[in-house]
């Protein structure tokens, strides 16, 4: 077999390989994971250590209690760290349940271009090709499974750069602002990133009943 039947069977076991792979994928809730982490837990991780954190280097440098604000510093490391490892425990513990995402990558055995062709249609920036619905949308829970992990890991790198951009800037330092701008570019990826993650999820609730069609 050459030629075009070649290319066109070629074409169609990769897609059957990615649809095996897709079988069975489903976000459970990794949206309510997200959000309850970021409206609840971080406020209070950040809170909750930063004040720990600052009393324990007033107490550790011996220092007074009405100077608190210089001491902050600490308690912004301690909060940013407690973030990383909280971050992993809930990922673990609350995002990894709420979704069936596999092991292997949905769109291993695909092409470079429709891979390419599967984002855009998760992105809505192109018209979904129902053929391919299930591989894009097992690639979509995947990628918001990814993406919810990231998410959860994000907030540790602005505190713990925070202490270091305010410590430079005030030696008058040149190195402050390249942390200053550092933690500006973080915090446009978290914005980057929050945006990805609606729209995957904007296309699985878009695409659900095309997936389960409704029986008449």
């Amino acid at each position: 077999m050459g030629g075009i039947e070649g290319l066109m069977a070629e074409s169609k076991e990769r897609w059957a390989k990615a649809d095996r792979r897709a079988q069975g994928l489903a976000d459970n809730g990794l949206g309510d994971a997200v959000k309850n982490y970021y409206i609840r837990f971080v406020p209070a991780g950040v809170v909750v250590l930063a004040g720990i954190g600052t009393i324990g280097a007033v107490l550790a440098f011996q220092g007074s209690f009405a100077d608190w604000p210089s001491y902050l510093l600490f308690g912004v490391m301690l909060a940013g760290l407690g973030l990383l490892v909280g971050g992993l425990v809930y990922n673990s513990k609350k995002v990894v349940p709420a979704a069936e995402y596999g092991r292997v990558d949905v769109t291993l055995s695909l092409t470079g271009e429709e891979r390419k062709q599967i984002r855009r249609q998760i992105a809505g920036k192109a018209a979904i090709i129902p053929e391919q619905l299930t591989v894009t949308r097992g690639a979509a829970v995947q990628m918001r499974k990814a993406l919810a992990t990231q998410l959860l890991l994000m907030p540790f790198y602005p505190l713990l750069f925070i202490p270091q951009a305010v410590r430079q800037v005030q030696r008058d330092e040149p190195f402050g602002w390249v942390f200053a701008a550092f933690i500006c570019v973080l915090m446009v990826g978290i914005v980057f990133l929050v945006g990805d993650f609606r729209r995957a999820g904007r296309f699985l609730a878009r695409t659900v009943e095309q997936s389960f069609p409704r029986t008449r």
